[in-house]
């Protein structure tokens, strides 16, 4: 689970909120403010040299129409960049030791062996992701994985706007929302109304475009454009939400907390609630959250979203966030199988070992699953061993994670040892 990183609040946005409440104490705080896309010129136009915007870009689940585009406060240029959505497509290279992935509806990204990888927070081999990927991508018809690509900008400070993402982390999740990016960019990834992919067949009310990481990003009458107030850092959170924690005076007026935090999330009828683009697991408000948590069964909610520090100490005004019930299958512990190998399916990749728990049937999608250390190091070589004469022993163990319906665990990790 992420954990809540709390920024440290500045002195002018206490004083700001302080005489908002003096002053109109029954005005809601605003933290942003609407643009036009002249503006957005005009802030991209006066950067520094050398200097950034950093800007999150949120799209619809298809379609290159951004429904938000929101310039964030120059102090979190340095702030990790972050792109999500759904992998489409991926071309690993001859060598092996680094790849190109393609996130709906048109992001790059690239990797290498170097890259940090996880798959529901438990950490993998650059071949057991690659191999992840692939087995999802061939089947009829293609299971498009969640993903959430990362990256500190320290050198570039700004990719170009035809630059892949070079991730350093690459994580496969349970769900994502719609594609999703936040990343630096400066007047270089403008594209005026006519330029380039940037034409008047994207939409009828066309302002502009962005592009980044090799998409071309549109701006019109139904984007929402906005800009940060001076001196208002957002901070990121998420994580399972703490139901004993939870208040709920209105549907869009509560507080909550996270498991293993102790910062008070304030929620109000500023706050934008992500939700009317959603699937079936997104909860509309804070009434439909507190149903959930008191569900029979119970059923966790997962929440997250962006704040700014609060008027109190230890809270944070949620400026937007996604309530969402958190898959069960994410919280299945991986399957541990020991035993004599009886048979070997080359054709289909599956072992089959009988265990002091039963007969039981494991996919191994790549020979690259196998421990190095093992005896045997394919599965050829393992169905070789049986069919010998006499026939060898083979003891096989490791993890599978659980199967689609109606298919085997997937190894994660397989060792073969050889009776002697």
């Amino acid at each position: 689970m992420r954990r809540l990183s709390v920024l440290a609040a500045f002195a002018g946005l206490i004083v700001g909120i302080a005489c908002s409440d003096i002053t109109h104490p029954s005005s809601p705080l605003q933290f942003s403010k609407q643009i036009a896309f002249t503006d957005l010129n005009n802030i991209l136009g006066q950067l520094p040299t050398n200097g950034a915007a950093r800007v999150k870009i949120e799209l619809p689940p298809s379609g290159v129409i951004a429904r938000e585009v929101k310039v964030k406060d120059p102090e979190e240029v340095n702030e990790t960049e972050r792109v999500e959505g759904r992998i489409t497509d991926l071309v690993v290279t001859v060598a092996g030791k680094q790849g190109t992935l393609t996130l709906a509806p048109g992001f790059h990204i690239t990797f290498t062996a170097d890259s940090k990888f996880e798959a529901g927070e438990v950490e993998v081999t650059f071949q057991q992701f690659v191999d992840r990927v692939n087995a999802a991508l061939a089947q009829n018809p293609k299971v498009l994985l969640p993903l959430e690509a990362e990256r500190a900008p320290t050198s570039p400070l700004v990719l170009g706007p035809s630059d892949a993402f070079p991730a350093a982390k690459l994580e496969l999740q349970g769900a994502v929302g719609e594609p999703k990016v936040q990343i630096n960019i400066t007047s270089a990834n403008l594209v005026a109304p006519g330029s380039g992919d940037c034409q008047a067949s994207l939409s009828s009310t066309l302002k502009g475009c962005l592009k980044v990481l090799g998409l071309t990003i549109g701006i019109d009458a139904t984007t929402e454009l906005k800009a940060m107030l001076p001196a208002v850092v957002e901070t990121r959170f998420e994580g399972i939400l703490d139901c004993p924690t939870l208040k709920v005076a209105s549907a869009h007026e509560g507080s909550f907390a996270l498991v293993g935090q102790h910062t008070t999330i304030n929620v109000s009828a500023t706050t934008k609630v992500e939700f009317e683009s959603g699937g079936d697991e997104r909860l509309a408000d804070l009434n439909a959250v507190n149903a959930t948590c008191g569900a029979t069964p119970p059923q966790q909610v997962r929440a997250e979203g962006e704040g700014v520090p609060g008027a109190t100490a230890g809270t944070l005004q949620a400026t937007e966030v996604e309530f969402e019930v958190e898959e069960q299958e994410a919280a299945v512990q991986q399957i541990e199988f020991k035993g004599p190998v009886s048979a070997v399916d080359l054709d289909h990749r599956t072992l089959t070992v009988m265990g002091e728990m039963g007969t039981v049937t494991v996919h191994v999608a790549s020979d690259n699953l196998i421990d190095p250390a093992s005896d045997l190091k394919t599965l050829q070589a393992v169905r070789d061993a049986l069919a010998a004469t006499p026939p060898q022993q083979v003891q096989g163990e490791g993890r599978a994670n659980p199967g689609a319906a109606g298919s085997p665990p997937e190894a994660t990790e397989v060792k073969f040892e050889v009776a002697h």
